[in-house]
């Protein structure tokens, strides 16, 4: 018998016959220690309500004075149909016996009472409720977790509009930033582009200091906030002194040259004062326009250079005029990626990845091409590459010569895969043969990038579990840099994400930098995701990313890419 569960029971015991109570409070408070006692039924009912929150079992006669215990457990029914009760009772009658079934009764004892008897019987109740308030403790634990998890939710929730605010805003200005205009870039179909770089900036903060240039920079921005609500124009700033103005509209040449030159008329070459500081200055900028659908921003940019080139106003860019140039670097990349591959020179370099106490647990491969005695990236070689075709076969010999080495030195290696990699059927049976071949599989980590658009997710998980079944690694590479940073982490499952070097690089300097981190750092912990520290550059930047609690770290202070 388990006495101890007994202990903890409070019972109500109800008995009009005196001597029979008393007997039975004193047999049973060697096992029970809270009893409380009523005379009868009325009795017993007004008990139960006034104690019904510390009362777990009751144990009655039938035949009382006033209202019989069949009539008082019929009230208390009414009141908590669960409550264990037993009848102790010199009742035997059938119809007695139907009627505690109906009650749904624990126990029905004869008198004279056997208190063995009785006591059995209490102890299949105390069972039933020890398991009822372990329910009512795992409900209440449950209910304590789902609103500890709603909590938490709504904390990654605030935080994640926080981290996508802070990576789309400009701090400064509250602007659109870099990041937001490539976006809204995609989604434009006739876009109008103007790069504006503002005159001699530098000198206002050189002769008032930053200070005072920040707070021109604030009224320029209100300036353009004021200005494009009339002319359907989007404002970012996307460098200390560059802005952009974005517009989704068909112009041909003459209505941007009309456009350039209201903005050149209206807009600048006017004054505005800077009361807290009681100056006034004229603000001047120089202008580059591209109405192109591609490449948008990088021809606003050559327009720009140029219109700086003749210190003119503004220049508007045309298709043509770097038609040469463009030609000559096609030709030029495309004779140093083939003699590349026909002489290996397509050579990889590793840049190794350290734990917190600098011990070496991986590197990354990075690809390299030699020519003249010359060290390319890919950088200088890979668009044109995708557009000459010759993409597939600058991959496939990379990481051929990445797996010769897992094999030969048994290293850890990651490799960087894009979207049209995984969607490649022919790159898939590429990496099944050498994974059939070769033990190679448990030493690869895959690194997507996370910057790539990618539109069919079910593509790019099948890869995962293809890649996965051998027992190579996922990692999501540039973490940070783009909008789907989240949807990654909830549907592709990474087992790394390595979060983006244009965050880590200033972070010992930039808070905004910190708090972003720490969050992605936090968020991926809970999903048990392993972090990744890139651009690692000094010995301050490694301390303060330690201290957040990053994994792992990657950068030219810990160690640079080397062939091996």
């Amino acid at each position: 018998m388990d006495i101890k569960l007994l202990k903890t029971l409070r019972v109500l015991l109800v008995e009009d016959e005196l001597e029979l109570r008393e007997e039975l409070c004193s047999n049973l408070s060697y096992f029970l220690e809270n009893i409380i006692t009523a005379v009868d039924g009325d009795d017993g009912y007004e008990k139960f309500i006034a104690n019904q929150e510390n009362i777990d079992l009751i144990i009655s006669d039938i035949n009382m004075p006033k209202i019989n215990g069949i009539e008082m457990v019929d009230k208390i029914r009414e009141v908590n149909k669960d409550i264990p009760i037993i009848y102790a009772t010199a009742f035997n009658d059938t119809s007695y016996l139907l009627k505690t079934i109906e009650q749904n009764v624990s126990g029905y004892v004869l008198k004279p009472v056997d208190m063995e008897e009785l006591l059995h019987v209490i102890q299949k109740a105390a069972a039933v409720i020890e398991n009822r308030k372990l329910k009512e403790e795992l409900i209440k634990q449950n209910e304590n977790l789902e609103k500890l998890v709603e909590e938490k939710t709504k904390k990654l929730k605030i935080q994640n509009e926080k981290l996508i605010k802070q990576l789309y805003t400009d701090e400064l200005t509250g602007l659109p930033n870099r990041k937001k205009l490539l976006e809204d870039l995609q989604d434009c179909k006739t876009p109008i582009l103007i790069l504006v770089d503002l005159d001699s900036f530098k000198n206002i903060n050189d002769i008032y200091g930053e200070k005072f240039g920040n707070h021109v920079l604030q009224i320029i921005s209100k300036r353009f906030k004021d200005f494009i609500t009339t002319k359907e124009c989007k404002i970012y700033r996307i460098g200390s002194d560059e802005f952009v103005l974005l517009k989704d509209k068909h112009y041909n040449k003459d209505e941007c040259v009309d456009f350039l030159n209201f903005l050149h008329n209206e807009f600048f070459g006017t004054y505005i004062q800077i009361e807290d500081f009681d100056i006034s200055l004229k603000i001047n900028a120089t202008m580059g326009l591209a109405y192109t659908k591609t490449n948008t921003l990088e021809n606003a940019d050559m327009a720009l250079k140029k219109a700086k080139e003749k210190k003119s106003a503004f220049v508007i860019y045309q298709e043509d005029d770097n038609i040469n140039k463009e030609y000559e670097a096609y030709m030029f990349w495309t004779k140093v990626i083939h003699e590349s591959l026909e002489k290996n020179g397509v050579i990889p370099y590793f840049q190794p990845i350290f734990d917190k106490d600098k011990n070496i647990i991986k590197y990354e491969s990075l690809m390299r091409i030699s020519y003249n005695s010359n060290l390319y990236s890919p950088f200088c070689f890979l668009d044109i590459s995708k557009k000459t075709k010759l993409y597939n076969a600058l991959e496939e010999t990379m990481l051929q010569k990445c797996f010769n080495e897992i094999v030969k030195s048994k290293i850890n290696v990651t490799v960087n895969v894009s979207i049209e990699d995984i969607l490649d059927e022919r790159f898939l049976n590429f990496l099944k043969q050498n994974f059939e071949k070769k033990d190679i599989a448990k030493y690869l980590t895959f690194e997507l990038l996370e910057s790539e658009n990618i539109d069919d997710y079910k593509m790019v998980i099948d890869f995962i579990e293809f890649v996965k079944s051998y027992g190579s690694q996922i990692a999501i590479d540039d973490f940070g840099s783009g909008y789907s940073n989240f949807v990654y982490l909830t549907q592709l499952h990474p087992d790394y994400i390595k979060i983006d070097g244009t965050l880590i690089k200033e972070i010992d300097k930039d808070e905004n930098s910190k708090i972003i981190v720490q969050t992605i750092n936090d968020f991926a912990h809970l999903l048990g995701i392993k972090t990744v520290a890139e651009y690692v550059h000094s010995e301050s930047v490694f301390e303060e990313v330690k201290k957040l609690g990053i994994d792992y770290f990657q950068g030219f202070y810990l160690g640079e890419p080397q062939k091996w």
